[in-house]
């Protein structure tokens, strides 16, 4: 996939990273995915930032909020699914066992969008389309590729987002071993899970955000470079990729992955 026009329900469409420091992650990963930036003042002391490639949105960008500040939220990407109605997807979650921690609201003329936490503890956004569909470039080199949960139940988990977004989920081979669960929606694939492994120590149910590069050993290099480390050393994933867990300058965890060539 690469240009798109439209999501489909029940697919990723957007990630955002929330900061303490908007400088340095706008030059971190426009340097990491080779992309521009365009800052969007939205009020007299906020600015949204977006991330874009040839003038094609990929992700955007947000200072934290101060009340999230005050309750020592750490920087992290956000994760969004495309829904068709934000407030019977909202509810068909909190009936599912899932809490709505930010209820529907409006995004200017952008779109509408909700917060759930779902029965495992992750959190996930879902976006109801107006002017903004979301990314507008998907599954290429400097673009969102996946999104991926880290879960300590997958039963529950599964059973979750198979009740809201009708996904399936099937065991596939996994990295290093480790048994992986595909979600697909309509027969396409949408997202992974992953059980949280004792051996990480102490990670919290999460959303994991994927970015592809055009080589992962040079996107390491200046990674380090400016900042950055390494966490996973690269790992190959047959038929998909080479793949690797980073944080940035601000600590914030994402994987880059390197596509694997199809002819």
């Amino acid at each position: 996939m690469a240009e798109v026009s439209q999501h489909e329900p029940g697919m990723f469409n957007w990630v955002d990273l929330m900061t303490t420091d908007v400088e340095s992650a706008k030059e971190f990963y426009s340097r990491i995915l080779g992309c521009e930036t365009v800052d969007n003042p939205v009020s007299d002391d906020f600015v949204y930032t977006l991330f874009s490639r040839n003038g094609k949105n990929i992700a955007g960008l947000s200072p934290m909020m101060p009340d999230m500040l005050e309750q020592g939220v750490p920087p992290h990407w956000n994760s969004y699914v495309a829904v068709a109605n934000v407030e019977e997807a909202a509810a068909k979650a909190a009936g599912l066992g899932g809490t709505v921690i930010m209820p529907p609201m409006d995004v200017m003329e952008f779109g509408r969008m909700t917060s759930i936490l779902d029965p495992t503890g992750a959190v996930v956004n879902l976006w109801e389309a107006k002017a903004h569909i979301g990314a507008d470039l998907i599954g290429e080199p400097g673009a969102f590729c996946w999104a991926e949960l880290y879960t300590h139940d997958t039963g529950a988990a599964g059973k979750f987002y198979a009740g809201l977004f009708g996904w399936e989920a099937q065991e596939v081979p996994g990295a290093g071993g480790m048994p992986y669960n595909l979600f697909t929606s309509g027969g396409a694939p949408a997202a992974g899970m992953l059980a949280i492994q004792p051996i990480w120590g102490e990670v919290p149910p999460n959303w994991t955000v994927y970015f592809a590069v055009e080589n992962l050993d040079t996107a390491l290099e200046q990674v380090q470079a400016m900042g950055g480390s390494m966490q996973i050393q690269p790992m190959s994933i047959p038929n998909i990729g080479r793949i690797s867990l980073i944080t940035d300058p601000q600590h914030v965890y994402v994987m880059l992955m390197e596509l694997e060539q199809t002819a």
